[in-house]
């Protein structure tokens, strides 16, 4: 938790540090920027096929996890004078590796960016994960915190970010320290705790081409186990294009990634991710 609040410390300093000066940002730049105000409706499909059979830390083969879902993603801005509020809905209906449905746990993240310069944002704000099916999720509540920064360059030809979550919430309690023929068991008694999911990483690079078109990285979600010390990193690219309108934007792109995982990462790790997404967005204000 510490870490946690040490990072995001690090990311208001930053923000802090930086004239608070606005400029207009170009629509293309606009419609990939987790910052920005603006309404989008976002619509994707992910499918996972293939997962690594790697040996755990355990001795275990790593298991597969779900195999496919579809996203619908909504940003609902409010403008409160130079600070802005940018809450965000995640709900995916996913399959799980047994061809079962399901609603995955839904994320209600609401970002305040009361930090603006002329070529990037900051912002901090809670982040709630609401229970989904145990088919294809947890069942649990999370309660977190997370925080996002974009920088702009070269007239918005080029855009970096990073984005941290954090949430706590009720956890199995696994214990891995068992002989080599053996799998990680739940301690007896005590089926769950009480304590941090995985921090979420999530850094992105975006390129502008030209016309519309664009390069970026995957939707990088890398975690870290506070519980084992595991990692997993996706690794990939977004190719994408924008189609700016006088009121609006529409942004299309597919992108396939691998993840990498430590076998002290007792999740599942996909060998193929593939993504197509179509997403609609209005600017607000400037």
């Amino acid at each position: 938790m510490k870490r946690t609040l040490a990072c995001g410390s690090a990311v208001l300093a930053l923000a802090l540090t930086t004239d608070n000066v606005t400029a207009q940002q170009s629509r293309e730049s606009q419609v990939n920027d987790a910052t920005a105000a603006q309404w989008s409706l976002q619509f994707a499909y992910q499918a996972m096929p293939e997962y690594k059979s790697d040996t755990l830390v355990t001795g275990e083969v790593r298991s597969e996890g779900n195999q496919s879902y579809f996203q619908y993603r909504m940003v609902a801005p409010i403008p409160l004078g130079k600070v802005k509020i940018l809450p965000r809905l995640t709900i995916r209906y996913t399959q799980n590796a047994a061809g079962d449905w399901g609603f995955s746990p839904t994320d209600l993240f609401a970002l305040i960016v009361p930090w603006e310069w002329a070529t990037g944002r900051a912002g901090l704000g809670p982040d709630i994960v609401i229970p989904g099916s145990t088919k294809v999720g947890s069942g649990e509540w999370s309660y977190g915190i997370a925080g996002a920064i974009i920088q702009r360059f070269f007239d918005d030809k080029l855009m970096v970010g990073l984005l941290l979550q954090q949430v706590w919430g009720k956890r199995d309690v696994v214990d891995i320290t068992q002989p080599e023929e053996g799998p990680p068991s739940v301690t007896p008694g005590e089926g769950t705790e009480t304590g941090a999911q995985p921090l979420v990483i999530n850094p992105f690079i975006m390129y502008q081409l030209g016309k519309g078109w664009y390069l970026g990285t995957n939707d990088l979600q890398a975690q870290h186990s506070w519980e084992f010390g595991g990692w997993i990193v996706p690794v990939g690219a977004r190719f994408g294009y924008v189609l700016v309108k006088p009121k609006a934007s529409w942004n299309f792109y597919v992108e396939a990634a691998t993840e990498f995982a430590t076998d002290n990462w007792l999740g599942p790790a996909a060998e193929t991710k593939i993504r197509v997404n179509v997403s609609y967005a209005i600017p607000v204000g400037g």
